[in-house]
């Protein structure tokens, strides 16, 4: 009787441990939205300054046509280039 009644004891503590747990992590990994979307910015700068992109175009986003025609000035561009078919 009294092994059972210990058994029980510890799943109860073992259950309101992991209870526990779970408030405290759930807590802790909330995130506003403002910070999320603070979080985002900062990456994005992150990434254009990692690609070298110029102050003022981190200032002023591309629009997509403007970037499309600036990904193909660079590939017109790139010296060197063969084309697959004259290999």
């Amino acid at each position: 009787m009294t092994v059972w009644l210990l058994f029980g004891l510890a799943a109860l503590l073992l259950l309101g441990l992991v209870a526990l747990l779970w408030r405290v992590w759930d807590a802790y990994a909330q995130i506003s939205p403002e910070d999320e979307e603070r979080e985002r910015e900062i990456a994005s700068l992150n990434d254009a300054q990692a690609n070298r992109v110029s102050d003022q175009q981190l200032t002023r986003p591309l629009d997509p046509d403007a970037a499309w025609q600036t990904m193909v000035e660079r590939g017109a561009t790139r010296p060197g280039r063969v084309p697959r078919g004259r290999r």
